[in-house]
């Protein structure tokens, strides 16, 4: 995608414990998976070159952890309508979906995928279940595959029923309520809530009126809750539940609130100069995927996302959730300050990509290959 954030980096906890941290970080054109320890040092425990089911090496486009870490469900540079199923333990391609749609067999490219329930990946299971993004931002879609199908080249196709095709919107990124709900970002800024996205093209609540494009975005675990990046900003809202299902009598559209940093820390962040812009000096920050911390992946009652982080070059900025509740709580009641400023970190070096997982982990990749796990 153009303006999406392809996850290249993903992690969570393995085994029936729960209690051991591991991460993979795809190299792309190199075609190999490395993967990295829990502790502090993200120590390196080896790579797998990736290959298609007919033995040919593939350059890796994102990643996405399941079952337990076990296995890895992959998509392909080299072949963009594929998805490839690893075994962690032994980089063995176990099957290889050739992604297709029902009508008139076309072929769809895959940009992304995601669990269709929040934290579903953590579970120990032999059954996927995926929304997923394609040909360039304009088709979603949901499909269902069981890996007891055996060891094989699959052409699998998309139903009819099981996408919709986009032709006045582009997505560029999407999350998952542990609902099912599905919420995606677009290159003009908007924000889109659907409850059940295959019946109806149109979205339930358009969150709209910033700039664009969304270059990431997050949900809570109930959908309380939503952040999401654009190039120069980060953005926060509290949704209803009227918000996310049609037929809901909706009234007025949740204010957005700007997660900022103060003035004092603004020299600590990465600045970029934005394209099309006259002034040829660094001044908008750089932000990677902004994150809710992943608390609530143990489903423990009363246990909610604590902090929203994302970073800027070398700087971790951290926003309290509970602060940032209250923010928008006073913005919705009429007050005038409409920004939150968080937590900035400088780290050991810029930082291009980062997940959060467990409890108080969050896994950054930095330059050169090098992984590290920050507790906050």
């Amino acid at each position: 995608m153009s303006f999406g954030t392809p996850q290249i980096l993903d992690a969570g906890p393995r085994g029936g414990a729960m209690t051991d941290i591991m991460s993979a970080l795809s190299t792309g054109g190199k075609k190999k998976l490395c993967f990295f320890k829990g502790d502090d040092e993200g120590t390196a425990i080896g790579s797998h070159t990736v290959y298609d089911f007919g033995g040919e090496a593939q350059s890796v486009g994102m990643v996405q952890t399941w079952n337990q870490c076990n296995e890895m469900l992959l998509t392909s540079m080299d072949k963009p309508s594929a998805v490839l199923l690893m075994d962690t333990e032994t980089g063995a391609t176990k099957s290889e979906l050739s992604v297709k749609r029902q009508q008139k067999n076309w072929t769809l490219q895959v940009d992304s995928i995601t669990p269709m329930q929040k934290f579903e990946q953590y579970k120990s299971t032999l059954e996927y279940q995926l929304y997923g993004l394609g040909d360039d931002g304009h088709t979603v879609f949901a499909m269902n595959h069981d890996s007891r199908m055996g060891e094989n080249v699959e052409e699998y196709v998309i139903r009819a029923d099981s996408h919709r095709k986009y032709k006045s919107y582009t997505f560029t990124c999407h999350a998952q309520t542990k609902a099912g709900y599905l919420v995606l970002g677009r290159t003009d800024g908007g924000v889109a809530l659907y409850d059940a996205i295959m019946q109806s093209e149109n979205a339930s609540c358009v969150l709209d009126g910033q700039p664009g494009p969304v270059t990431s975005i997050d949900v809570a675990a109930d959908g309380s809750m939503i952040a999401w990046t654009t190039p120069e900003f980060v953005f926060f809202s509290c949704p209803g539940r009227e918000h996310w299902e049609k037929g809901k009598k909706k009234g007025e559209k949740p204010r957005v609130l700007q997660l900022s940093v103060c003035d004092e820390d603004k020299g600590k962040l990465a600045l970029v100069t934005l394209p099309g812009d006259a002034d040829s000096e660094p001044h908008a920050p750089s932000w990677t995927p902004v994150k809710f911390d992943a608390t609530t992946h143990k489903d423990e009652d009363g246990l909610v996302e604590r902090e929203i982080i994302a970073y800027s070059g070398a700087a971790q900025v951290r926003w309290n959730v509970r602060h940032a509740r209250a923010a928008w709580e006073a913005l919705s009641d009429g007050g005038t300050k409409g920004t939150l400023d968080g937590v900035v970190t400088s780290i050991s070096g810029p930082v291009f990509r980062h997940m959060t997982v467990g409890e108080d982990l969050d896994v950054v990749a930095l330059e050169g290959e090098i992984v590290k796990n920050l507790h906050f």
